[in-house]
């Protein structure tokens, strides 16, 4: 599976929750089936431009409102290493030069105490 694939299909996930949709719901509105929906929220469905288009539509969002993902949280959900390094990427495109800096050596920090 693409990480891309799998952070949209959660971000399209996320957006629907939040607006209190269920699959079924989602899935008239885009002219989708549901089942097809539910693949493309598990990452596991490479979907076309226009298909997005249609669930873009029916989320009834901006288009770049589902590749913005500092906003999903990490947790147990995220099993692939590349996943959780493009989540953690995407919070620090948001800080300062200065609060990377300091997140860096925090992180630096972290590590040399855990490797004692």
């Amino acid at each position: 599976m693409s990480t891309l694939m799998v952070l949209v299909g959660k971000k399209i996930k996320n957006i629907r929750k939040q607006k209190n949709m269920t699959q079924e719901e989602l899935s008239e509105k885009c002219g989708l089936q549901t089942s097809f929906l539910a693949g493309v929220e598990r990452g596991e469905r490479n979907i076309t431009i226009q298909t997005l288009e249609k669930i873009i539509d029916g989320l009834n969002e901006e288009p770049k409102n589902l590749f913005i993902f500092s906003n999903i949280e990490l947790t147990e959900d995220y099993q692939s290493k590349k996943e959780m390094i493009t989540l953690i990427d995407s919070l620090l495109l948001e800080k300062s030069e200065k609060e990377i800096k300091m997140i860096n050596s925090i992180i630096r920090n972290i590590f040399d105490t855990y490797n004692k």
